[in-house]
């Protein structure tokens, strides 16, 4: 497994957070039944970054909490996943208003990200029930509710 955790938010206390990853996606490859070697890069940013991303790939002109880039290539017998976005903007207000810690809100960001590299998505209601379903299953036990 090769993780790329850059951090372009310019707050060092987001640093930390990358040892939380390793554990997320190997719970997310154990549940989706998938035994493959990985690389994958989380760049955390704020949201003028984010911003500029979502309205260039996707023409929306507003942040967002986290976009999700597949690759799918496979170099040297390991699939390069993608990129994951995340606002740490997004992580502290949505932290606030769902009353849960920091941590467990990275964690669902990253699992969300992860399940849109393998393809996941909620365009229609069963959709989301399925990715809300995996995500409860991969973060139950992962990451604490508690503030």
């Amino acid at each position: 497994m090769e993780i790329n955790f850059i951090n372009n938010s310019g707050e060092t206390e987001w640093d930390d957070y990358e040892k939380y990853v390793a554990p997320l996606l190997k719970r997310t490859l154990k549940v989706l039944d998938i035994d493959k070697k990985v690389a994958v890069s989380i760049v955390l940013v704020k949201n003028p970054e984010i911003k500029r991303f979502n309205y260039g790939f996707r023409k929306i002109d507003s942040a967002t909490d986290v976009l999700s880039f597949p690759d799918g290539e496979v170099i040297e017998h390991i699939f390069q996943m993608g990129d994951i976005i995340v606002s740490v903007d997004a992580i502290v207000s949505q932290s606030l208003e769902y009353g849960h810690s920091k941590k467990r809100e990275f964690s669902f960001l990253i699992v969300h990200g992860f399940l849109h590299l393998f393809g996941y998505d909620h365009q229609t209601h069963n959709e989301e029930q399925e990715m809300i379903a995996l995500q409860k299953e991969i973060l139950d036990g992962l990451a604490d509710r508690s503030v």
